[in-house]
C-alpha cells in the first residue's frame, strides 16, 4: 500500500464514520439527548448550575450503557484532546472540556469538530501521516499519525453506533 493509498483509506473511513454519526445526530431532539436509561448509566450531571461528565474508572458491564448526552461529551473529549495534544499546546485536561445540556449547542460543536478534522486530514502531508510527532494523545508519540487517525475513525464509528443503540432503546422504552 502506498502512502497515498493509506491516506485515502483513512479519509474514506472517516467519511463513513461521519455519515453514521450524522444519521443518528441530525434528527436528535433535546428530550432524547437528555434521556437516561432506567437502570443507570454514564450520564452528564448538573452541580450548582454547571454540567459535568465523569470518565469511568472501569469499562466493565455493570456501569451500564452510556447515555446519548455522555457519549456526545465523550466524542468532544477525545477529539478536543487529540487536537490540543497533536496540534496545540498539549495542556488540555478532562475538566477543560465543556459539558452542555443543550443538544443544539452540542450538535453544532460536534459538526465543527468534524469540519476541523476533515481540514486537518487534507492539510497533512504523507510524511506527517507516517510521523509520530502528532500522536501525543492518547498514544504518547508511540505510533505513527495514520494509526492515531485510524483510531479516531474507529472511536467515532463506535460512539456513533452507541448513539444509535441508545436512540433505539429510547424509541422502544
Amino acid at each position: 500500500m502506498t502512502n497515498h493509498d493509506l491516506v485515502d483509506n483513512i479519509k474514506f473511513q472517516f467519511s463513513i464514520s461521519k455519515q453514521l454519526l450524522d444519521y443518528h445526530l441530525s434528527s436528535l431532539e433535546q428530550t432524547e439527548y437528555m434521556w437516561q436509561p432506567p437502570k443507570g448509566s454514564l450520564y452528564i450531571k448538573e452541580i450548582e448550575g454547571e454540567w459535568y461528565a465523569e470518565l469511568p474508572e472501569t469499562e466493565s458491564y455493570h456501569i451500564g450503557p452510556p447515555s446519548i448526552a455522555w457519549t456526545l461529551w465523550h466524542i468532544t473529549y477525545w477529539w478536543e484532546m487529540v487536537f490540543d495534544y497533536s496540534f496545540g499546546d498539549g495542556d488540555l485536561t478532562k475538566d477543560d472540556i465543556k459539558v452542555s445540556n443543550d443538544v443544539s449547542e452540542v450538535k453544532d460543536h460536534i459538526y465543527s469538530l468534524v469540519n476541523r478534522w476533515e481540514e486537518k486530514l487534507l492539510q497533512l502531508t504523507n510524511e506527517e501521516f507516517n510521523s509520530k510527532q502528532f500522536s501525543k494523545f492518547p498514544f504518547n508519540n508511540d505510533v505513527e499519525f495514520h494509526k492515531l487517525a485510524s483510531w479516531l475513525n474507529l472511536e467515532l464509528m463506535k460512539n456513533a453506533s452507541e448513539i444509535g443503540y441508545a436512540r433505539f432503546d429510547y424509541a422502544t422504552r
